[in-house]
């Protein structure tokens, strides 16, 4: 099968879940023996990559952009005609309130190809101020109105998505869940105490939020909880690992001063390579994201593929992936400091506790492997899922 793959981004430029989860796909089918096809934008952060090579069986054409205003908005250059040199069985666009999906579409439409739309968040469910909210929503029913018609199966990653895309124009027979997934080697025991000391850490217990520096994914919530904690245990670590987004890491560094806990945290870098990655996730006690709104995480799964409890929060799709008491504990939203402060405190001081929902989250993690998600989507390529 021929199939094209297209996204804003893609290896090496993993700017979040959406790179990774598009990149490790695309691995996968191509290992199955399939022709894949990523289409991507040429150039981030000032970096220009080859307009085309080949990543792990993967053929990658980057396409150059007219206009970058942001992540959202770009002007690409001739990107239909490209997907169009070729005979696709399937077009796969991922997001749909971008420009390169309703052009995927078009294009795919054109050549008669399969259409297929994963959509990752709803954009009017994500909490924002109200001057950004509106253009968003403009931007979002724009798109969706050139995107949806066009497709003929909408993947969305958690079963809580599907009425708002309903109420985008989406009808209920083209909506398909197909879940996030992990890597296999995910579930196989990394070794934490090796990123300790390679990272010069030696503070216990560690308390780890991997994501993006953002104040939406909420990392000044656990900078803020960290002083009640640290009262009861004195010498936690807190690590928050993840890219810079507008600079917001300075921000959390200085509330760090403010808060004077400059020994308990660490503010690091992302982690791209996959080894290195989960040793990250086996070196804490638990993981955090006391987010403000996720369609559904990648970090959480491959947070309890490693057996570690999970602290989050009650929206968008991470009820789907942690069921509250068994296998992670979720916070309402807007989330309490001293409410997030008290639940770590309990869940380091209750080890059978944290040994049950630990046993229980790796459990559930081996259901979610992109072996299992590649079988669903190769059957929805071919026409086997209707719903």
């Amino acid at each position: 099968m021929r199939i094209a793959q297209v996204g804003v981004y893609f290896a090496p430029f993993m700017v979040g879940g959406a790179e990774w989860y598009m990149l490790n796909v695309s691995k996968e089918l191509a290992r199955r023996g399939n022709e894949v096809h990523v289409f991507t934008a040429e150039k981030y952060k000032g970096t220009t990559l080859p307009r085309q090579e080949t990543i792990d069986g993967v053929t990658v054409h980057r396409i150059p952009l007219r206009f970058d205003l942001s992540y959202r908005l770009k002007l690409w250059d001739g990107l239909g005609d490209s997907i169009k040199s070729f005979d696709f069985d399937v077009v796969h666009a991922y997001d749909y309130a971008q420009p390169h999906t309703a052009i995927a579409m078009r294009a795919g439409k054109d050549m008669g190809s399969k259409n297929i739309i994963t959509v990752f968040d709803v954009h009017s469910m994500i909490p924002r101020p109200w001057y950004k909210q509106l253009p968003m929503r403009r931007i979002e029913r724009y798109f969706a109105e050139r995107s949806f018609p066009l497709s003929d199966k909408v993947l969305v990653r958690a079963p809580e998505l599907i009425l708002p895309l309903e109420g985008l124009g989406v009808s209920r027979d083209k909506i398909i869940v197909t879940p996030s997934g992990i890597l296999e080697s995910a579930l196989e025991p990394a070794d934490g105490q090796i990123f300790l000391k390679e990272h010069g850490i030696e503070g216990s217990p560690v308390i780890l939020y991997f994501g993006r520096m953002n104040p939406l994914k909420g990392p000044q919530h656990l900078i803020e909880a960290a002083p009640r904690v640290l009262q009861t245990f004195p010498k936690a670590t807190f690590l928050l690992i993840g890219p810079d987004q507008g600079g917001y890491a300075a921000k959390l560094n200085r509330k760090v001063k403010q808060l004077g806990i400059e020994n308990n945290v660490r503010i690091m870098e992302p982690i791209y390579e996959h080894v290195s990655k989960m040793q990250a996730f086996a070196s804490c006690d638990i993981f955090v994201l006391p987010t403000s709104y996720e369609g559904t995480s990648q970090s959480i799964f491959e947070a309890m593929a490693q057996g570690k409890p999970v602290v989050s929060t009650r929206t968008g799709g991470i009820p789907f992936q942690v069921d509250d008491g068994v296998d992670g504990i979720l916070l309402p939203l807007p989330v309490s400091v001293s409410q997030l402060g008290d639940t770590l405190v309990e869940l380091l001081s209750d080890k059978h506790k944290a040994h049950t929902i630990s046993v229980n989250a790796k459990q559930k993690a081996a259901k979610f492997t992109y072996n299992s998600l590649v079988d669903k989507l190769l059957g929805i390529y071919e026409g086997k899922y209707t719903t």
